[in-house]
């Protein structure tokens, strides 16, 4: 079984998994699909295309593709994307994000 990866990482929650997109949009090439229960690194966030009222898109850290907020759980503090390019601290804004 695969080790859980460092923090921040996310558990996929939706029960038929999440499609890996190359962009933070569902109109964007789909690259992959993590299964429910899978536990993923998460390098940033952004906000983007809304997905059942969850404006929030991860970019993978261990591999390339964005999934949605929406059908993925964070564990620890995933900062805005903004944050980690401008070397500031991370926003508390939409801590659940």
């Amino acid at each position: 079984m695969a080790s859980t990866p460092s923090e921040p990482f996310g558990t996929v929650v939706s029960d038929i998994g999440v499609k890996v997109r190359e962009f933070p949009s569902t109109t964007s090439s789909q690259i992959g699909v993590l299964p429910s229960g899978f536990k993923v690194g998460l390098q940033c966030k952004v906000r983007a295309e809304n997905i059942d009222g969850n404006d929030i898109w991860y970019l993978l850290r261990d591999r390339p593709g964005w999934v949605a907020a929406r059908f993925v759980a964070n564990t620890g503090n995933v900062k805005f994307a903004g944050d980690i390019a401008s070397g500031g601290s991370a926003s508390t804004e939409d801590a659940s994000g």
